[in-house]
């Protein structure tokens, strides 16, 4: 579950959604759109290039081609069929491997047939790589956004979330199965955040080390990141591995939640 995010400009915002009321000045109205199986929105400071929604469009379509586990002419779904990976789906696996093994496992993208029998996933084996797909995904936006002239932006995929030049606020849910509110708030300037959780869909977060779901009580952890592909996949193997390990990667920013009575004061 990584939707847990939520933009707060200036205000207390109602998380699952993004909060745009009381706009700061020179803040531009939110593009937002669907992509990768959720939606996108993106917000900025300063004047747009032309044709910024296309742009934005064009890269996570490009990147859905790439990395699909639901697309039968994806390039995932392709290598996983046997075929040579194309060299964008290698860009993703080397990363993924790399923090498999520094993980000591507990994120590992081949699990295809276990998210399956979860009930998460499309039939097959192979390679799922929706833990660190959607981060990677956001990364090259954000590459586009920069070379297109805008710096001062932050833009979210499903609760993957990356910043540019400038503050900016992030809202982190409280992660009760009833209850939505703001349990915290971190401000982020050149970096991303992720968060993963079981308190919407209790099951689908897979130890690939024992090929079933991890069972813990409502809780979710968001890490902090240079970028977001990192954040999006240490999130998922930080929360297999709970909340007692430590020996993460420096430069993380790890933070656990449990359901709390009452929301927190905003800070960082």
């Amino acid at each position: 579950m990584k939707r847990a995010l939520a933009i707060a400009l200036g205000f207390a915002a109602v998380l699952g959604v993004m909060a745009w009321k009381s706009l700061p000045p020179r803040l531009e109205s939110p593009l937002t759109g669907q992509s990768m199986g959720t939606t996108w929105t993106l917000a900025w400071r300063g004047k747009p290039p032309e044709r910024l929604r296309q742009e934005v469009s064009d890269v996570l379509s490009h990147w859905e081609q790439v990395l699909s586990s639901w697309r039968e002419d994806s390039d995932l779904s392709r290598f996983n069929r046997g075929a040579a990976p194309s060299d964008d789906l290698l860009r993703v696996l080397g990363p993924a491997r790399e923090i498999r093994d520094a993980s000591g496992g507990a994120f590992d993208p081949a699990v295809l047939a276990q998210v399956h029998a979860a009930g998460c996933g499309p039939p097959g084996t192979g390679m799922d790589l929706s833990a660190i797909g959607k981060g990677f995904a956001v990364d090259r936006v954000g590459e586009k956004l920069r070379a297109l002239g805008l710096d001062d932006f932050v833009f979210e995929l499903g609760g993957e979330v990356l910043t540019g030049d400038g503050n900016w606020q992030v809202d982190i849910e409280n992660p009760d199965p009833v209850r939505r509110f703001t349990q915290r708030r971190v401000t982020l300037k050149n970096q991303a955040i992720a968060t993963s959780g079981n308190y919407h869909q209790p099951n689908h977060i897979i130890d690939p080390r024992s090929g079933r779901p991890v069972v813990r009580g409502p809780s979710s952890v968001s890490v902090i990141a240079a970028d977001c592909a990192t954040a999006d996949a240490w999130a998922t193997a930080l929360f297999v591995l709970g909340p007692e390990f430590k020996d993460f990667p420096a430069g993380l920013r790890v933070t656990w939640q449990w359901p709390s009575d009452t929301a927190a004061t905003p800070g960082n």
